[in-house]
């Protein structure tokens, strides 16, 4: 093999690698949704590094958001969604550096939560991932994730009672020197 065709074959196998690496990271984001959506904290959490973070970033006027760490951490806080969801990922545009690559990743997650009452709250939110990976021993891990939303919102909707209201035979006792109360 001459010098121009063992160039050109390391050039090959350097293209091999950046294409395998992305398809790995691909992959990953791939089971990220069906893992969590699935309340499957042992596979959602191998997904990341055993260090690995999963936090919201939190901008001005956010209140404090989710930051969770480690293996166990991570499982845990899969298992406990108490929400159905999904999240609906977009293609990942992907910067690969060695053994680390970044990713953003837009998203847009719908979620329902069923209380002990008739009524059902829904969870609305588009925004994307910041990624960071790593390639380990096991192939590529997510070392930390930040969520940052764009838009955020939740409904209540308790449904149609079809009961007649308590009215009660008489009205409760009355005293018009209470100051009136707003329950807004």
């Amino acid at each position: 093999m001459g010098t121009d065709e063992a160039t050109a074959l390391a050039a090959m196998m350097v293209r091999l690698q950046n294409v395998e690496d992305r398809l790995a990271i691909l992959q990953i984001e791939g089971a990220y949704s069906t893992a969590y959506d699935g309340v499957r904290g042992d596979q959602w959490a191998a997904l990341f590094t055993d260090d690995g973070i999963y936090q919201g970033r939190q901008l001005e006027g956010m209140g404090e958001l989710n930051f969770v760490q480690g293996k166990r951490a991570l499982t845990d806080f899969c298992n406990s969604n108490r929400l159905s969801c999904i999240h609906q990922l977009g293609v990942p545009e992907i910067s690969l550096d060695g053994d680390d690559a970044f990713s953003r990743v837009n998203f847009t997650f719908r979620g329902f939560e069923t209380g002990r009452v008739p009524m059902v709250q829904k969870t609305e939110a588009q925004g994307y991932y910041d990624v960071a990976y790593r390639r380990t021993a096991n192939g590529w891990r997510i070392r930390r994730r930040f969520t940052v939303y764009f838009e955020r919102s939740r409904v209540t909707t308790y449904g149609y009672e079809p009961s007649l209201s308590p009215f009660g035979a008489e009205n409760p006792p009355f005293d018009d020197s209470l100051p009136y109360k707003d329950r807004r």
